[in-house]
């Protein structure tokens, strides 16, 4: 996240601006993606290694009609799969980019191809929320609706109930809870979604995370999809380098509230808790 730092020449000594400069680098990141102690390390031949802490935080917001009682054991199962599927290293060969200097810790502007290495840890929080105002501009949400009367078209021509919908990358994501209690891996398959994965609904894929036809029970995901995962959350790499990252803004508010109220998506929810 850039901070704007207002600076009076006439009052402020080189002191007081270091003080400021590095209370404005102190002040904890916000947002659906934050990271702090990234680095690079170039090994001399042709690869990268980024890593650093990264934090994935998902709003949940528990929009039906009873509330749900189980929710954080939900919540919970959703993290530690996450998480899970998340972990390990990921090797990406021919990534064309700038070329990397080790000394001044920063790309230069002469092309290079390298092969790059993810090793990010990476921490995934669930958190609850109640209202709109507990949710920032750059935000993941997930919300929780009592049901969800649409349905969707399938490639080989059957019509089928929808029990989760993604507004595309970034979100918002959205489960139906009667259909979460059945299907566990729900919630996970729609937040990667927010990640950026698309649906598979190839019959011989049935074990895979994104399958989506005739309830979420698979769990697997594919090297390519977690490369294009970590792609997604550090879309560009020269952000390693500043040491710490935040993603930018999603409206999420607006994106959220739009998501909802669109009488095609058949989201049946709570609208007092909606405010």
């Amino acid at each position: 996240m850039r901070t704007t730092i207002l600076i009076d020449a006439n009052t402020m000594n080189l002191e007081q601006l270091k003080v400021e400069i590095s209370n404005a680098q102190q002040r904890p990141l916000s947002g659906g993606i934050t990271s702090n102690n990234m680095t690079i390390f170039d090994n001399g031949n042709g690869q990268l290694t980024l890593s650093g802490d990264i934090t994935i935080t998902i709003k949940v917001l528990d929009l039906t009609s009873t509330g749900v009682y189980t929710l954080n054991s939900f919540m919970n199962f959703t993290q530690q799969t996450i998480a899970n599927k998340l972990k390990g290293n990921i090797f990406v060969g021919g990534f064309g980019f700038y070329k990397y200097d080790s000394n001044r810790k920063k790309f230069t502007n002469k092309p290079c191809t390298y092969t790059i290495r993810y090793n990010f840890n990476y921490i995934v929080k669930l958190t609850q929320i109640t209202m709109l105002s507990q949710l920032s501009g750059n935000d993941f949400v997930l919300a929780v609706v009592d049901d969800i009367r649409s349905s969707f078209t399938d490639k080989y021509g059957k019509s089928r109930k929808v029990s989760g919908l993604t507004n595309g990358a970034g979100g918002p994501a959205i489960v139906s809870y009667n259909d979460w209690a059945k299907y566990p891996y729900l919630a996970v398959h729609e937040f990667f979604h927010t990640l950026s994965l698309g649906d598979i609904e190839d019959n011989s894929q049935k074990q895979k995370l994104m399958y989506h036809l005739g309830g979420n029970t698979g769990s697997s995901v594919s090297n390519q999809e977690l490369i294009d995962v970590n792609r997604y959350i550090m879309s560009d790499i020269s952000n390693v380098a500043r040491g710490r990252y935040t993603n930018p803004g999603l409206n999420t508010v607006n994106r959220l509230r739009t998501f909802l109220n669109s009488s095609s998506n058949g989201f049946i929810f709570n609208k007092a808790k909606f405010r």
